[in-house]
């Protein structure tokens, strides 16, 4: 069983910055948009097989080029077309890869607020069906197709203001939806404090949804303490996480998974230097902290969960079976119905060959932390 083969999951992935390269291009030509000469590497200047779906030409050292990048991409998706268009060719490319369950981040406030005459926000329900509609359209489709359950995320986003960021939750409690499973505040962590978003948390808990908040990438591991002290069940990248070895043990023991992003990672993080060397996927892992693979903005980092896993197997020594327990970890903490959940989980290990068993064996006789040995054997008993 490949790296190709096994089965993978997405928890956190943006919708916006999934669109690939050249999807973007069929967007700028419906809008009649003029896309800069510089925007996207051209044919034959970058590794075709590494970027199948085509490469955008940002400075990634420079944080700033990226953002722009991203908010060139989100400005083409604009009406229900568009969503259902992102949301079946990223579904369908990742499906490709070995996808089984996927939660993309969706914001109600990028995607049904217009400004009224006086500088008001305007929230359109209506605009906000119709692409909902669009959105759970595709991921009906890929289900149908590949198998692939999927469900979505609100969210709120920290550096635009407060009260935005609460409007958007009320908003969401008055326009409920089955397929919006999960919460999630993400934006610039640097953005003010969890502290601030007491308000915020609690509508959240009387919707009431479960949350996942991005904390402990730009961030320090204290982001991350205030996060889970909001009521965080699971925590977007993290890998700050690493400097505290109290942090550590209180993930342990309160079971919550970080949603890793490597390429996203590499690419934002200053202190990686730009190198998948300097980043602490392999030691959160044998900490015996959960961890899960995720692509975060696809289409910018050029990359699909596939490729996250062949990272995780080449740059970090990841064998078949860690990687089987990285699957099992992320649908175990997945926001879906439990039935769902149970179908996938036995569906994973129904795939564990007589190989992955013997690693599994193998893995449990050389472990030296007594966390992940324990989630290891429970693995091994499983398998049969």
């Amino acid at each position: 069983m490949t790296a190709l083969t096994l089965p993978k999951v997405v928890l956190h992935e943006h919708i916006e910055g999934s669109v690939a390269p050249s999807l973007a291009i069929k967007l700028a030509q419906k809008y009649q948009v003029r896309l800069a000469d510089d925007f996207l590497y051209r044919e034959g200047e970058y590794d075709a097989q590494d970027f199948p779906n085509g490469r955008y030409r940002y400075d990634e050292s420079d944080f700033r080029e990226f953002v722009d990048a991203y908010d060139t991409v989100a400005e083409l998706v604009r009406d229900a077309e568009d969503y259902y268009w992102v949301t079946k060719d990223y579904l369908m490319r990742n499906a490709k890869q070995g996808l089984i369950y996927c939660e993309l981040i969706t914001s109600a406030y990028h995607m049904c607020t217009t400004l009224g005459q006086s500088g008001e926000r305007i929230w359109s329900p209506e605009r906000y069906a119709e692409i909902m509609q669009a959105i759970e359209q595709a991921m009906d489709e890929v289900r149908a197709e590949f198998g692939v359950e999927t469900r979505l995320h609100a969210c709120g986003v920290r550096h635009l203001p407060f009260a935005e960021m609460l409007a958007s939750a009320d908003f969401i409690a008055k326009n409920p939806r089955e397929s919006i499973t999960g919460f999630n505040i993400a934006g610039n962590e640097k953005a003010g404090q969890f502290s601030d978003f007491n308000a915020l948390h609690q509508l959240v808990d009387d919707i009431p949804l479960p949350k996942s908040y991005h904390a402990g990438e730009i961030c320090g591991p204290q982001s991350v303490h205030d996060a889970i002290k909001c009521g965080a069940v699971r925590i977007g990248h993290g890998i700050a996480s690493i400097q505290d070895s109290d942090l550590i043990q209180l993930l342990i023991e309160k079971q919550i998974t970080l949603e890793i992003s490597p390429s996203s990672n590499r690419i934002l993080v200053p202190e990686l230097q730009s190198s998948l060397k300097n980043h602490p996927l392999r030691k959160l892992y044998d900490s015996g902290v959960r961890i899960c693979l995720n692509t975060d903005d696809a289409g910018l980092f050029g990359t699909d969960i596939g490729k996250e896993y062949l990272l995780a197997a080449q740059a970090f020594g990841f064998c078949r079976a860690e990687l089987l327990d990285i699957t099992l970890c992320a649908l175990e903490c997945a926001f879906v119905e439990k039935t769902v959940k149970n179908r996938l989980i036995s569906q994973v290990y129904q795939q564990i060959n007589d190989e992955d068993r013997q690693q599994f064996a193998d893995l449990i006789a050389n472990c030296t932390n007594p966390a992940l040995k324990v989630r290891l054997q429970q693995r091994y008993r499983q398998v049969g």
